[in-house]
């Protein structure tokens, strides 16, 4: 028999990592480091440092090349862009080989958008040995805009060797190892990180940046960073006492450690701050939740919504906690306030939708999703989701549709959303229109991804037995899902299925018994199966009773057809 997997904690999990952690739903958690689409938003902070003059230089006017990029800066602060980019081009051609000042400029243009000026100004600078690290940093910054993973992985690396101190350069490199299944490399570099970092505040911000994003990708190696995160805390607390954003961040170290108590004390101080430290009460509110605290988490939301009415965020997360009391009205309500507010915010419609699909409302959670559409494009969630509800609604060649443009997002964007559930999912729409040996790819694809699922293990086997191939393996298949799931009736029916395909109905009948036994209402396929046993082991009389029962349950032409064969035979026969 076949059992769909149980989409409720899957759809949880799977709307709610759109924003990783509630501190990011909230709001971004100061010093997390997040892809972005533009260079510009990569860049520090701009502080407006003087240029810095190499002295040992003698090939051109340093004097000079600081006054132009001294006019330059001012001339951007009031906005005459073109004049600015003048000084910065004389600035360079009184100092050509100064790669500091290239660096400067560079970032100065980066800033202005000119883009492609920046790239001209970085290339020359790196071929010089004198070039620091900064200068490969951003060059690998552009190349990666422009989608040159290979170019700008080098550069990278180029400015790790330079400087091993640069952070951004550290942390792309490590995404990119990552990307590629380079677990020990990428961990290496994360161990490497804590020695090589200064003790300057926007440094040691990056770097609690760059563990936090590493652990949320990979939280399995939470245990092995132990030590490191501590050191971290104990490294950035040094310095914090003046830095509220820093502390802001150690907070999330912290939590992460599982040091609630300290995580709350720091953040109250910070409440009290001058001016107010933003997403303070955000984080409060993921502490709140972490430790049980749901009445003090509902208290901070509220002081947020009257706060900023404007803020869309407190509003999903309250829907969240109504949909996880099971109060599904009030968090409709939340859940379309947010949206109201801001409807390009895009959790909310996930949250909705997924609650609309787990409360078997497919056609409800469509209308919420093609909302979605009229804000969103190229999201594996809203594809993927779409998928599901039009199975739900069986109509799978629609289904099949959403879920391969789905598949097709995420190979290029997150690969790693395509876990075992969402091929089995894949496969479990193709074998319902009757694509079982496609159908069969996408379950293998997930018993790779998973191999002990016990819903997949049962369904694949369970289609094998149902055509009649590949029998010695559906049995062997189905024995392991039920060494899993011993008690599941939808696997006892398979068991004394695949038995009874092998023509072993003796063996099979009390795996079948038992499954009709477990059920809290009868099933009209493991009767089917039942009567098919009996009439096979000469028990004709309980197996028309059991076909009839399944009859009665739900009209089936092939199951009505055996019955009537069965009741003429022994009308005949008396």
């Amino acid at each position: 028999m076949i059992s769909e997997s149980p989409l409720k904690s899957f759809l949880k999990v799977l709307t709610l990592s759109v924003c990783t952690t509630t501190v990011q739903i909230i709001g971004q958690g100061a010093g997390v480091q997040n892809e972005q689409n533009t260079v510009e938003s990569l860049l520090p902070e701009d502080k407006g440092s003087p240029v810095v003059i190499d002295s040992t230089d003698t090939s051109g006017n340093p004097a000079k090349a600081q006054a132009h990029f001294a006019a330059g800066v001012s001339w951007e602060a009031q906005g005459q862009a073109g004049k600015a980019l003048e000084s910065f081009r004389l600035s360079l051609e009184e100092d050509p080989s100064n790669t500091r000042l290239a660096v400067q400029v560079a970032e100065k243009l980066i800033s202005l958008r000119e883009i492609e000026l920046a790239y001209q100004t970085l290339l020359p600078a790196t071929r010089q040995e004198t070039a620091p690290g900064k200068a490969f940093e951003l060059l690998g910054l552009i190349q990666m805009s422009r989608g040159e993973e290979a170019t700008s992985l080098a550069s990278f690396q180029q400015a790790l060797e330079r400087d091993p101190s640069l952070i951004l350069s550290r942390q792309r490199v490590i995404d990119v190892h990552l990307r590629n299944g380079k677990e020990r490399p990428a961990f290496r570099m994360i161990q490497e990180a804590l020695e090589a970092t200064s003790n300057q505040v926007d440094e040691v911000t990056l770097l609690i940046g760059m563990y936090l994003r590493y652990v949320s990708m990979r939280p399995d190696r939470l245990q092995d960073l132990g030590s490191q995160l501590e050191s971290l805390i104990a490294k950035s607390s040094e310095i914090a006492k003046e830095q509220p954003a820093l502390k802001l961040s150690i907070s999330d170290l912290l939590m992460l450690q599982e040091r609630f108590e300290d995580a709350e004390k720091m953040l109250k101080d910070l409440k009290d701050v001058q001016p107010p430290v933003p997403l303070v009460s955000e984080k409060l509110v993921d502490l709140f939740l972490r430790t049980g605290k749901k009445d003090m988490a509902i208290l901070e939301l509220g002081e947020l919504t009257r706060e900023n009415s404007e803020n869309p965020r407190p509003y999903f997360l309250l829907g969240s906690l109504k949909a996880g009391d099971g109060d599904s009205a009030e968090a409709e309500k939340h859940y379309r306030k947010a949206m109201d507010i801001r409807p390009e915010f895009e959790p909310p419609y996930y949250e909705l939708a997924a609650m609309k699909l787990n409360e078997g409302e497919a056609r409800e959670a469509l209308e919420v999703l093609q909302q979605a559409r009229e804000h969103f494009s190229d999201q594996f969630i809203l594809e993927f989701y779409s998928g599901l509800a039009m199975s739900a609604l069986r109509r799978y060649e629609p289904s099949l549709g959403f879920l391969r443009q789905a598949e097709s997002i995420a190979e290029k964007q997150e690969p790693e959303r395509l876990t075992g559930f969402f091929y089995f999912r894949v496969g479990s729409v193709l074998e319902r229109l009757g694509k079982f040996k496609e159908a069969e790819v996408e379950f293998l694809k997930c018993l790779d991804r998973a191999p002990d699922d016990a819903t997949t293990l049962n369904y694949l086997g369970y289609m094998w037995a149902e055509q009649g191939v590949k029998l010695d393996q559906a049995h062997e298949w189905i024995m392991k899902a039920h060494e899993l799931e011993p008690e599941s009736e939808a696997i006892l029916d398979s068991m004394g299925w695949v038995l009874y395909q092998k023509g072993k109905p003796a063996e099979a009948l009390p795996f079948l018994e038992k499954a009709k036994e477990k059920l809290t209402e009868p099933d009209p396929t493991i009767l089917d199966h039942l009567a098919d046993v009996y009439e096979a082991l000469g028990e004709t009389g309980k197996a028309e009773e059991a076909w009839k029962q399944s009859l009665e349950i739900e009209f089936n032409e092939r199951v009505f057809k055996k019955w009537r064969i069965l009741k003429d035979q022994g009308e005949t026969k008396s």
